[in-house]
């Protein structure tokens, strides 16, 4: 058996700190709150008993009584991993939960008389009195938490320590009586709410499916704020993902993690997320890792994205278009590399290709009945979107969607087909955008055709989702960024 104390690693101590501090804001937020609402009930009940008249109040308890929070610390120090902690910090969170359940059914009134403190003892009680706040008595959550540790603690330790730790929480259990907190029946609750929460929750939390679920979830949740810092829309997709998520969260999971996933590899080939090397050696690497198992650069990146390309893979039966989507994106930086310039067929098949993958993925984690392929004009739309939106970005990453005979045009008139701004300050340019602009109002028009004859089928309402975000940008965004296009006749408008 390993030593009981020790020094987690430094990026071990960082995870069960945010636990740690997670919880700590949790049980703040239920047991406050409910401390709150319970202070606008007119009474509660008496669950005092004779024999609790005899129990003196011995304010030195006090310092018993706040030791619960150093007991509570010391699991930074015995469970030195997260998969360690969090059986432990998931129990006295569902306890938090339904003791805050019980002080709203079943509000208690003390039956202590009024206690007043002075001298040596008065700062360390009125401390004690205050982690209690008011009205939360049964069960006592003081108690339940020092059970539970005392209880996971003893699964590490040795005779000698386990003994100290029943002791410690026997000894807090007590002081909620010597300082007049609780009452027997407080206790016993609180006792009986600890044995039965641990039974229950840390067998099912140390599962390894259960753990590696919980790995998967924080991974994405840290790659979607990072995201969301670059870009807001980001933040706007994560939201709507985890809200599309609320009752069906199993179901959803591989939403999100594909989302991730896509977009780490997209970021990095852009160059938006800084790998070590060249950006087309670490996809090739993730793409070993996946599809034969064969080992990789241990890196933040790698690490991650097989994490979330495995558990993505697992959820799907279009496996082999994952894989195709990210040989597809692939090529987008081999140009950027090469220095190429496509001619406008070999464009639009690199878009429609890209979108028609990434589009029937989406479909597919949807459990959708209609294909990307049942609406051709919308995904020539969305290339043209992406295409225009990220224009000047893409243009100084090196990545050009302009092509190769418009950008001839464009020098041979003194310009830099290569700048965003050299290239619309050129004729050519700008007759470019103009074509283009006009040709997605002819997407759009069919598509919204396209989209009718498919009503009523399930996934329909997402290529209306995204229909309606190109009509936007078409409409509203692109013309504030390009005022030029406010003058261009549209054609057939429906």
């Amino acid at each position: 058996m390993s030593a009981l104390f020790g020094w987690p690693a430094s990026g071990e101590l960082k995870r069960t700190s945010a636990m740690a501090c997670g919880f700590a804001l949790f049980f703040l937020a239920v047991y406050g709150g409910a401390s709150w609402v319970t202070g606008f009930y007119p009474g509660g009940l008496r669950v005092d008993l004779p024999v609790e008249q005899h129990i003196p109040f011995v304010p030195g308890w006090a310092a018993v009584y706040v030791s619960m929070d150093v007991l509570l610390l010391l699991s930074l120090f015995i469970f030195r991993t997260w998969r360690q902690m969090l059986p432990f910090a998931l129990a006295l969170c569902a306890e938090t939960v339904l003791g805050a359940l019980c002080f709203l059914v079943l509000p208690v009134e003390v039956a202590w008389p009024p206690r007043a403190v002075t001298g040596v003892w008065a700062s360390v009680f009125q401390a004690a009195d205050t982690m209690n706040l008011e009205r939360n008595y049964l069960p006592s959550l003081h108690v339940a938490f020092a059970c539970t540790a005392a209880l996971a603690y003893r699964e590490r330790s040795g005779p000698v320590a386990s003994t100290l730790f029943t002791l410690w929480a026997l000894a807090i259990a007590a002081s909620t009586l010597l300082i007049h907190e609780h009452h027997l029946v407080d206790v016993f609750a609180g006792a009986l709410l600890a044995w039965g929460t641990w039974r229950v929750v840390a067998p099912r939390v140390r599962r390894e499916s259960f753990l590696e679920a919980v790995r998967v979830e924080a991974l994405c949740a840290r790659e979607m704020y990072r995201f969301a810092r670059r870009h807001p829309r980001y933040g706007l997709i994560a939201l709507v993902l985890y809200q599309q998520s609320i009752g069906r969260w199993s179901k959803a999971r591989r939403a999100r993690v594909g989302f991730c996933f896509l977009q780490m590899v997209d970021d990095v080939l852009d160059g938006d997320r800084p790998v070590e090397g060249e950006p087309l050696d670490a996809i090739d690497a993730l793409l070993r890792t996946l599809e034969t198992g064969a080992p990789g650069p241990a890196t933040e990146f790698h690490d991650t994205a097989v994490a979330l390309g495995r558990a993505l893979l697992a959820e799907l039966t279009a496996r082999e278009q994952v894989f195709e989507l990210v040989r597809t994106m692939r090529k987008d930086r081999e140009r950027v590399r090469d220095g190429r310039w496509w001619d406008a067929e070999t464009l639009q098949a690199q878009l429609g290709n890209t979108f028609r993958l990434s589009v029937g993925l989406m479909l597919n984690v949807a459990d959708a009945r209609v294909r990307a392929e049942d609406a051709p004009s919308l995904l020539a739309a969305l290339g043209w979107c992406s295409v225009m939106r990220d224009l000047r970005e893409d243009l100084a990453q090196g990545l050009f969607n302009v092509p190769k005979d418009v950008a001839e045009e464009v020098r041979a008139q003194g310009h830099d087909p290569a700048d965003f701004d050299s290239l619309l300050a050129a004729e050519a340019g700008r007759a470019w955008v103009r074509a283009e602009y006009q040709r997605a109002r002819a997407l759009l028009d069919r598509s919204a055709k396209e989209l009718a004859l498919q009503d009523g089928r399930p996934g329909v309402a997402l290529l209306r989702l995204f229909h309606r975000s190109v009509e936007s940008f078409w409409a509203r965004k692109l013309p504030r960024r390009m005022p030029f296009l406010r003058e261009v006749p549209a054609l057939g408008i429906s």
